[in-house]
């Protein structure tokens, strides 16, 4: 084994033993790179073996001062290649499986723009609608997914396709907004 890996190694653990203390769950095996930025990450649920590339954001946002709830839910064997981004002010479930392609951005809330006195950059509160994504599934490159969408067991979302709403198990979805294009059974898309 030469140096270089073993000094990964212990980095590796190192920073799992770090963030097992100041997230609300940590799963073993998972692994971030650096320049990763967290917001209130005692709200965010990590399983095992998730692994979270460079310059990715995790936020729970605006979620008021009652401890030990969990606003965003990542789930076992889920990766997210570089840049993405998730906000979650309600409820963000990502299951098992998952590939995020580099910068997705996930968000379950928008701000609130249509006050019909403040200017919306003084409006501090937040339209919200939980996201759920099942697991399985690919989201392509730049991708985006708005509030109150599910996204069903194994989907496919192409490159820079914005997601509004829900969207069927087993299909490939691509657009602004995005549409299902495609459907496969869950026996189709295993090759020989």
């Amino acid at each position: 084994m030469n140096l270089k890996k073993i000094i990964r190694g212990i980095y590796q653990t190192i920073t799992w033993h770090y963030w097992s203390n100041r997230l609300g769950e940590l799963g073993p095996g998972s692994r971030f790179a650096s320049q990763i930025s967290w917001h209130k990450p005692d709200r965010i649920a990590i399983g095992s073996n998730v692994f979270i590339k460079k310059r990715c954001r995790l936020e729970a946002i605006n979620t008021g001062k009652t401890p030990g709830i969990i606003h965003l839910r990542i789930g076992d064997n889920t990766t997210f290649q570089e840049g993405c981004q998730v906000s979650a002010a309600q409820q963000v479930t990502i299951g098992k499986d998952v590939l995020i392609g580099a910068n997705v951005l996930i968000t379950d809330n928008d701000h609130i723009y249509d006050h019909p006195d403040k200017p919306a950059a003084a409006i501090r509160d937040l339209y919200t609608a939980p996201v759920i994504i099942e697991d399985g599934c690919w989201l392509g490159f730049a991708c985006v997914v708005l509030k109150g969408v599910t996204i069903g067991r194994r989907a496919v979302i192409g490159a820079n396709a914005v997601v509004t709403r829900d969207i069927p198990p087993y299909c490939v979805a691509a657009g602004v907004p995005a549409r299902v294009i495609k459907r496969f059974s869950g026996h189709e898309a295993v090759r020989p």
